[in-house]
């Protein structure tokens, strides 16, 4: 009897795995409620969560839908699978805070899913617990604007701080272009000395980020402020190779 327990508590699944079930079903029956960059976002946490890192390689530049794909996958490669599972279920509160409400089976112990998916509050998004401790990068991941307004003002050397590369390869530009949040964006530009040609550790620039993202907004700011669209990769790719479909395409012409 001792054995068989153990294996059922083996194979019952967690908090965040039903979770996840339950918001990959939800999507799966509510694809029209997204814009295609949302949708993007889903899958690349999806193959993440259920595959691990992107393994297969990068489709031709014609195939631009699966190349979008293989981009959003590609993109949160750092991530584990639990990490990505709960980013997603966390994506989906975001931008429907109801769903679980919509979707929940009758009878479910609803608190003990739904706890571990809710978003949180700016103060506790995955961030360090010492607020001095908080990276400019950190900040713009949780989309704080406040944050980064405080943090630039405040460093004696904004330059150095905007133009300097994380542990991933990636500036603040670069996270900036690649959420697309505009306002952060544009506080980044403002900063005397920042480099908007910056390439991060795949020799990518923002362009790139912005352009294969569909991040349209943050893609004609960074053109408005002198971006240089013809720098290629390191896979020798210009902002135009990797755009995320015709409109982005039509930005760079």
């Amino acid at each position: 009897m001792a054995d068989m327990s153990d294996e059922l508590e083996e194979t019952t699944a967690s908090p965040l795995e039903e979770s996840f079930a339950r918001a990959t079903k939800y999507i799966e029956h509510s694809t029209d409620q997204f814009k295609q960059e949302q949708l993007l976002q889903f899958y690349g946490l999806y193959k993440q969560a259920t595959v691990g890192p992107c393994n297969t390689p990068k489709p031709a530049i014609y195939s631009m839908a699966a190349r979008a794909k293989w981009y959003a996958w590609d993109k949160v490669r750092q991530l584990d699978p639990a990490d990505a599972r709960q980013q997603y279920v966390r994506l989906l509160d975001e931008l429907v805070p109801s769903w679980c409400e919509r979707h929940g089976s009758p009878g479910a112990p609803e608190p003990a899913w739904v706890s571990v998916s809710r978003p949180k509050r700016l103060s506790e998004c995955s961030l360090p617990d010492d607020g001095s401790a908080r990276s400019l990068v950190d900040r713009i991941k949780a989309d704080d604007l406040d944050g980064v307004r405080a943090m630039l003002g405040d460093s004696g050397e904004p330059a150095a701080l905007v133009n300097g590369l994380d542990d991933e390869g990636m500036a603040a530009i670069h996270w900036a272009a690649d959420r697309g949040n505009v306002e952060i964006l544009t506080r980044l530009l403002a900063v005397d000395g920042i480099d908007i040609n910056l390439r991060g550790a795949d020799g990518q620039t923002a362009l790139h980020y912005a352009s294969s993202c569909g991040n349209v907004e943050c893609l004609q700011l960074l053109l408005q402020h002198g971006a240089d669209r013809t720098i290629r990769d390191e896979e020798g790719e210009t902002c135009s190779d990797v755009a995320y479909n015709q409109a982005i395409k039509a930005c760079l012409a």
